[in-house]
């Protein structure tokens, strides 16, 4: 493995300064990771070298038959406006006692690197469960995200994490749903501030300030499943409260969908949530320039489009289950093809079933049979799996097979865990972390897929 450069300035604060909305500052970029060259940060050096770019992959009808199959293949996978209005209560219930039970059997630290004592589990968690408030049938109640907010394990905003100084990996974080995200809600906390939510790809607490209700599914389905709508296809942006695009407003991420209401010349107007007194909805309008980083309805599939997507991220935060506002490696794929209209689902083991699955292995094996699926793979397309991990396939060259991925950190010994933090969405060839004790990214590989 060659590096010709690789720039990495990481200045480490104590616990005591990191406020919960903030990491360290990230390592000045570009990174230039191990065969990496400056002219392969820019994602027309890898569109160029495809011989039909803009070929549509897949069609919106058949990017719709793509994501039925992932929903009949994926378990956690649900199609909110296909469930029924009421839910047997006794799984919820068990299925919230059993993280309760699981996570407080954990050896878990906060945020101050101190144990985290059985009785803050017994006096400020249990009672907000009340699982004995779940009916033996529940009424679903239907709601949408008015803000990007965290779903969590538990109902606590409380950061547990798995071993001293990791405060970057909070256990108790799911994911991030994105404004106007629908979801089924099962059960209240006892204190009125958490539900305990059914979204499309995740289950768990999310706080009850962040949703906004609608008094039926039908309701909430006018304005989740309207046309026209935009898609949010930069990094991210701020809505605007007023025409005059002056002020910022809701911050609002790629991938996300918002029904259109009007516009201008120069303007969207678009419809948003917003949560009133007795958390009912109220319909506002918000604004975005057109020359924003958005499209009107899904981008076309082609092999451009989604390398072009992939790129506007790089750099971008790594953030463990979007903590941070930042993402790990299977929200940055999510991310790249949601503005296409794919429902790609959330984790990095159910990513690996979505689409056509291409080869399975078994890490540090079948090294050639590796290279021939890599040597046939199509870039943009293709996604790379290893175990909790994921990264786009952008090609080969001079024997090196490149992607994009967003990644925590690059391992470098062959004695310790010792590694340099790079905490971005970054190009790198499969030979990362070849020098150190875990292996290489193309040893590690244990499954390739295509989403088309």
């Amino acid at each position: 493995m060659r590096r010709i450069f690789f720039l990495l300035f990481l200045l480490m604060l104590p616990m005591s300064a990191l406020a919960e909305d903030q990491l360290p500052p990230l390592p000045q970029g570009p990174l230039l990771l191990t065969s990496v060259r400056p002219e392969q940060l820019n994602p027309e050096y890898w569109i160029n070298r495809l011989p039909t770019p803009d070929a549509l992959i897949k069609t919106p009808q058949q990017i719709e038959e793509l994501n039925r199959d992932i929903r009949a293949g994926l378990s956690n996978q649900v199609d909110i406006f296909a469930l029924s209005a009421q839910r047997a209560g006794k799984p919820i219930a068990d299925q919230i006692r059993l993280e309760y039970d699981t996570l407080k059997k954990r050896k878990l630290f906060d945020s101050g690197d101190k144990p985290v004592p059985d009785s803050i589990f017994e006096s400020q968690i249990a009672p907000k469960l009340v699982l004995n408030k779940i009916p033996s049938q529940i009424k679903i109640k239907w709601g949408v995200a008015q803000a990007e907010t965290p779903v969590r394990a538990l109902p606590t905003m409380m950061k547990m994490i798995e071993g001293i100084g990791d405060y970057e990996f909070d256990q108790l974080q799911f994911t991030l749903i994105k404004v106007w995200t629908p979801i089924a809600i099962y059960h209240t906390s006892s204190d009125g501030q958490w539900y305990y939510i059914q979204a499309a790809y995740t289950r768990g607490w999310v706080r009850s300030r962040d949703i906004a209700l609608f008094t039926s599914r039908d309701d909430m389905k006018k304005y989740v499943k309207d046309k026209p709508f935009l898609v949010v296809t930069g990094d991210y942006l701020f809505l605007r409260s007023q025409p005059q695009l002056r002020d910022g407003w809701i911050r609002v991420s790629m991938g996300t969908v918002l029904p259109i209401a009007g516009q201008t010349s120069n303007v969207y107007e678009l419809f948003v949530p917003r949560r009133g007194e007795n958390g009912q909805v109220i319909m506002k309008r918000a604004y975005a320039a057109k020359e924003m980083d958005v499209h009107v309805g899904f981008l076309p599939y082609t092999q451009r489009n989604i390398i072009t997507q992939a790129f506007k991220l790089l750099g971008a935060r790594y953030g463990w289950a979007g903590m941070y506002k930042g993402r790990d490696c299977s929200g940055f794929l999510q991310d790249v093809y949601l503005p296409f209209g794919i429902d790609m689902p959330r984790s990095s083991r159910s990513q690996g079933f979505a689409g056509t699955q291409l080869n399975v292995f078994k890490k540090f094996s079948q090294t050639e049979e590796k290279e021939l699926t890599l040597d046939g793979a199509v870039p943009a397309v293709t996604i790379l799996r290893m175990p909790s991990h994921m990264m786009i396939y952008l090609g080969k060259e001079n024997g090196h097979y490149y992607v994009i991925h967003s990644t925590w950190a690059e391992r470098y010994s062959m004695t310790s865990d010792a590694k340099n933090r790079i905490n971005q969405v970054v190009v790198s060839d499969l030979e990362l972390n070849g020098k150190s004790r875990i292996g290489s990214l193309f040893e590690r590989i244990i499954q390739i897929s295509a989403v088309d």
